[in-house]
């Protein structure tokens, strides 16, 4: 009988699997992390974003500041860390649209050459919130013949209100020494 009994628990054993959650949690009790890796991408939103970031680096790159202030919502930040001139390190800097669009003669209107691209851009949709990671190529010189490639992350938070997307904070970075982007690079 005993043996009867664990032939049986081990042929049940034997059947059972453990799973996991899209998380990597046991089964059970979904959690919010579930909920956020279950959120179904809207491709067609997926596309107007991408629209909408496109729009805002061709509007970046042509430096034309009234124009590129149109891709922001009021009230919408740009954060970046920055050394401001005469300070001795960098240091995180949160800005409103307008403080970024009055240092640009500190920034790009001092290049001759200024032109910023995405190179891969990760979407995630959820109704009016989006939020997207760019992996962004700069070109810039201070002269024509001088120009520089430089690589760096912006990471977008977008509302879209009236059928329209637009930017609600910006975050940006340079690539970091020592951890280059996997990127194609020219």
């Amino acid at each position: 009988m005993k043996r009867a009994c664990l032939v049986a628990a081990l042929a049940l054993l034997a059947a059972c699997r453990v799973e996991r959650a899209a998380s990597g949690r046991p089964p059970g009790t979904r959690t919010a992390a579930d909920s956020l890796t279950a959120v179904e991408q809207d491709s067609a939103e997926a596309v107007a974003v991408e629209a909408a970031l496109r729009t805002y680096y061709r509007r970046f790159s042509s430096r034309r500041w009234s124009d590129f202030g149109l891709s922001f919502w009021p009230g919408a930040i740009i954060t970046t860390n920055w050394q401001p001139p005469g300070e001795g390190a960098e240091r995180v800097v949160v800005q409103s649209v307008d403080d970024f669009i009055s240092r640009a003669a500190d920034g790009p209107d001092r290049l001759a050459v200024f032109f910023e691209e995405p190179v891969h851009v990760d979407i995630r949709t959820y109704g009016p919130l989006a939020e997207a990671w760019v992996v962004y190529r700069a070109r810039f010189g201070m002269r024509r013949d001088s120009v520089e490639t430089h690589y760096g992350i912006d990471a977008f938070h977008l509302m879209k209100d009236r059928g329209e997307w637009r930017i609600a904070a910006l975050t940006f970075t340079n690539e970091l020494p020592g951890r280059l982007l996997a990127v194609s690079r020219p």
